[in-house]
């Protein structure tokens, strides 16, 4: 795995601090600069990775410190704060580099520095990539040794890179560790696995609790069932009390072509069902740039055509806790954002359904809806996730925004399995679709799913 340090420095550090960090780790060791001097790479003398060097962010979201690095890490910042990440050889020389650079550039400017664990999973090996573990014939195993495992620009940087050779993701943690929402969202696709290692050493899926075995070409796998089904690892199936989620995932397909009112919806939503806006945003977790619909817009029309991914937060130094991420698409000079965020409150009796209706509404009403689908799960209040069972997301409602409208009916979107509500008038009207709460879990997935066929049915109504 790597050895993971995060210096919070009170001032950027120019060329010359930097300069004289990397020094510090010894005269003898080579310097390379990728991606055009953002990345500074220590090297031995047979010129293998020793410390990768990310470029400093400046933390204006001083909550993410806390979500990602504990609130011990978050205690005593300076007014003006710098996050500087270093990744290092697992290794007791890897380990020696990356605390002295973190420490000299602590140093510089009186601040602090944050470690990761020293987890040995016994699968490290010399890569290519300074985030992964090892590689297998058709998959990569990243390592994390960390409270929160997070989708850095790290781990989005891996994925590019090996991804593009056709290899999938995992993600090998200790049992101890949590993912946040994003994570959790890509390594539950059908190529890439969360790998828990066990406090006995042996591993499992922390999303099914599948057991795991090595295997040469595929990395981890299940364990072959023998004649019966395969039992989920010990205590995977705990059923102590954990929380509850709210999850939404919302389409919008923007008319304005030079700027689409991007990020407005998740402040909608975050209004209804966390009470605030989101404080922290960015392309990768740590999200630490201070909320801004107005460069979010910004950076998503600098790299338009390509799509862009951008990560949000907020509610994590009080109140509700959401976290979540917009996917900005174009099709011309259209936009498209597909938004999914999840919620937390304490237990099931704290979500607010009651006020659904109301967030429907208020998306018509801004032009911001095109179709919302509404689950509820089991999970924490702080929006991460445990490598155990969550249970199987519940469905709440779905909602269709004006367009269907004129292109299916009123009276043909009414007349589904589902009991549909109008909700706003004229060209603001909306669809909220509620799933009977008092059926049973089988039986709200089967009537959502009759009731997207009936939508589907209609000619250019799409769900």
């Amino acid at each position: 795995m790597s050895y993971d340090v995060v210096a919070l420095v009170a001032q950027e550090p120019d060329a010359l601090v930097l300069a004289r960090a990397l020094h510090s780790a010894g005269p003898d060791l080579l310097v390379r600069s990728l991606e055009g001097g953002a990345v500074v790479q220590l090297r031995d003398a047979q010129r293998q990775v020793l410390l990768t060097a990310e470029p400093a962010q400046l933390v204006e979201d001083r909550d993410e410190v806390a979500r990602l690095l504990g609130s011990d890490a978050a205690l005593g910042l300076p007014e003006t704060c710098w996050w500087v990440e270093l990744r290092a050889r697992p290794d007791a020389e890897g380990r020696r580099v990356a605390h002295s650079v973190a420490d000299a550039l602590a140093t510089a400017s009186g601040s602090s520095v944050w470690t990761s664990g020293r987890a040995e999973f016994g699968l490290w090996t010399e890569t290519s990539h300074p985030a992964v573990e090892t590689v297998a014939e058709e998959a990569f195993v990243v390592a994390q040794d960390r409270e929160v495992a997070s989708l850095s620009s790290w781990l989005t940087d891996a994925v590019s890179a090996h991804g593009a050779q056709g290899h999938a993701l995992q993600l090998l943690t200790p049992a101890e560790a949590r993912i946040t929402y994003p994570l959790r969202t890509l390594l539950a696709q059908p190529l890439a696995r969360w790998v828990v290692r066990a406090l006995d050493g042996s591993h499992f899926d922390g999303i099914s609790g599948l057991p795991l075995t090595w295997h040469p070409r595929h990395a981890y796998i299940p364990v072959p069932p023998a004649e019966s089904a395969p039992e989920p690892a010990p205590g995977f199936l705990d059923d102590s009390p954990m929380g509850a989620q709210l999850v939404l995932d919302l389409s919008v397909t923007h008319r304005a072509s030079f700027a689409p009112p991007l990020g407005r919806a998740a402040e909608i939503l975050a209004e209804h069902l966390a009470g605030a806006h989101p404080t922290g945003w960015g392309p990768h977790e740590p999200a630490l740039a201070a909320w801004s619909r107005e460069r979010l817009v910004r950076l998503a029309r600098h790299r338009a055509p390509r799509a862009s991914v951008f990560h949000f937060n907020g509610g994590h130094g009080g109140g509700t806790a959401f976290s979540g991420s917009i996917r900005v698409g174009w099709e011309g000079e259209r936009s498209e954002e597909r938004i999914s965020v999840a919620f937390g409150y304490g237990d099931r009796s704290e979500l607010p359904l009651q006020v659904l209706p109301a967030l429907v509404e208020g998306l018509a009403a801004e032009g911001l809806l095109s179709v919302l689908h509404v689950r509820r799960s089991r999970g924490r209040a702080d929006t991460t996730y445990e490598p155990r069972w969550h249970g199987l997301a519940t469905a709440v409602g779905m909602a269709l925004g004006p367009d269907a409208f004129t292109r299916a009916g009123e009276e043909y979107l009414l007349s589904g399995p589902l009991k549909g509500t109008v909700l706003g008038r004229g060209a603001d009207r909306a669809l909220w679709y509620r799933v009977p709460e008092e059926a049973p879990a089988q039986l709200r997935s089967a009537a959502v799913e009759a009731q997207l066929r009936h939508l589907a049915a209609a000619p250019g109504t799409g769900s």
